[in-house]
């Protein structure tokens, strides 16, 4: 390859040249992965030209939290290749914040957490905003009293709401398929005279229990009434699954399980949604595996089991996973043969280079796309 044309590469296959590095990796002998890639980048090295591998060392360093010698060999990169280096990130510090932000599950799903009074106003969204402080998780929130909201109680509510969607919550919604009719009842499309407040907190529940296609229709409807432009669709960090839910959706159904070697989560007898056959058979799961995996990872498989529902796509986001041992892959390998045998579509999503060689060399890329993440 010519030093001008460094070409990224989205999915990567099993690469012999690279198993010293990989298989280094995974029995954690980090000085001996770092030593063979540095001997194939090296000037006169077989792939001293081959920029992709200089990616795969790249991700060694982030994986490793070697800031150091990340943005020595940056500049390498930079002279070689003419081209900009990756950005530096750790990811041992990602996993750290991940696990210190993650309120650990102290309570029962089966206890409720806040019930909702017949008249919502601000004062009692305050009251809610203060318990929720202290609440162990799973919050579980029961909507069936609720029969009216003021303006200035909704507007409170999609401001705690926003809060709860940057942050890693665990919540319930008992009633919940109640409460998002009633939203509905409250923004009646080209209405005008309706406070835009309602529409936004309805857009914000949307968003929170993660029902992109309904959000779309509804900014859409908001768009019609008041002919401006409607807020844009982010995915929210918090999971709330909602019980007794006759709403249908017309596209396919997210749900998120964070998990890493510190178990996170459990089991629910919660729905996400009420669907028919049509829909789904278009169901689409959203997993994360973070962290190092190593040995027996069972019951984090297990977990992941619990979540998929009918779902036919399961991707599975692994911007923060490190590392996996031989035992933990072959966990994974065989968990992903499994989905394969039910008709399930399985992708693994944003892993680093050496992760994804590694599900080359174990055969989980011949099962399963594995995508890299961009650098």
């Amino acid at each position: 390859m010519a030093e001008n044309e460094a070409v990224e590469v989205n999915e990567l296959v099993h690469d012999a040249e690279l198993d010293e590095a990989v298989i280094a990796f995974a029995n954690a002998d980090q000085e001996s992965c770092e030593r063979s890639l540095t001997e194939l980048t090296a000037p006169g090295g077989s792939r001293n030209l081959h920029a992709e591998t200089w990616l795969v060392r790249f991700d060694f360093y982030r994986a490793s939290g070697q800031q150091a010698q990340f943005e020595a060999l940056a500049l390498e990169y930079a002279q070689q290749f003419g081209l900009s280096a990756p950005q530096w990130f750790s990811m041992p510090k990602m996993v750290a914040e991940m696990q210190r932000k993650v309120r650990p599950a102290r309570g029962k799903a089966s206890a409720v957490s806040w019930s909702a009074p017949a008249y919502l106003d601000a004062e009692a969204v305050e009251l809610l905003r203060k318990r929720s402080s202290s609440m162990p998780l799973p919050w579980v929130l029961d909507w069936k009293d609720l029969e009216q909201l003021d303006t200035e109680g909704c507007a409170k509510l999609n401001d705690l709401f926003r809060e709860w969607s940057k942050q890693p919550l665990d919540i319930r919604w008992l009633s919940g398929d109640h409460f998002l009719n009633q939203l509905s009842e409250l923004a009646p499309v080209g209405s005008r005279d309706v406070d835009p407040a309602f529409w936004m907190l309805r857009m914000e529940a949307m968003r929170l229990v993660n029902r992109p296609d309904q959000f779309d229709e509804v900014a859409i409807d908001y768009c019609v009434t008041y002919e401006v432009s409607p807020p844009s669709w982010e995915k929210s960090k918090c999971q709330v699954r909602v019980s007794g839910a006759t709403l249908s959706t017309s596209g396919p159904l997210s749900t998120s399980l964070q998990m890493s070697s510190e178990l996170m989560g459990g089991g629910s007898t919660f729905m996400e949604t009420s669907l028919g056959e049509q829909t789904r058979l278009a169901q689409a799961v959203q997993l994360e595996l973070s962290g190092q995996l190593q040995g027996d990872i069972s019951e984090i498989l297990n977990q992941m089991t619990a979540e998929l529902g009918p779902a036919t796509q399961v991707e599975i986001n692994c911007p923060a996973l490190i590392r996996l041992d031989f035992m933990a892959a072959g966990d994974l390998l065989n968990w992903v043969l499994n989905r394969r045998s039910e008709n399930r579509n399985v992708v693994f999503k944003d892993t680093h280079r050496l992760v994804a060689l590694f599900f080359g060399a174990m055969g989980i890329n011949e099962h399963a796309r594995v995508k890299v993440r961009a650098v």
